[in-house]
């Protein structure tokens, strides 16, 4: 995907999901801030590197187990900040995604 495409992409899915969190909470604050700061740029890095992120989340067990931790790890943080706000709820889980991005960005980069 061309990189201007890409972050044009990244930056109307932040804009959706911060939309999105204002209209649940109803008020301008400074988690609702966080919210595209941390979507519009997990969303370029996804896109940047879906093929890999794609074979990654086909691998056999091991990697299945490890999923699985930390997914139920991240719901029940993710369950616990959704009772504190909406934003902080969802600045959480789109920071749980930036760092599996990040390190299938890194794997990415190593098979080149």
């Amino acid at each position: 995907m061309r990189r201007s495409l890409r972050y044009a992409t990244a930056t109307l899915a932040a804009a959706v999901v911060t939309a999105f969190a204002a209209s649940t909470t109803g008020s301008f604050s400074l988690p609702l801030m966080s919210v595209p700061i941390v979507y519009g740029p997990t969303t370029s890095i996804i896109l940047a590197h879906r093929a890999t992120w794609v074979e990654l989340t086909r691998q056999a067990d091991p990697s299945r187990k490890l999923g699985a931790i930390g997914g139920g790890v991240g719901a029940f943080a993710l369950g616990a900040l959704m009772r504190v706000s909406i934003p902080v709820g969802m600045t959480a889980f789109g920071l749980f995604v930036f760092g599996m991005a990040i390190a299938i960005a890194d794997v990415s980069t190593l098979d080149r």
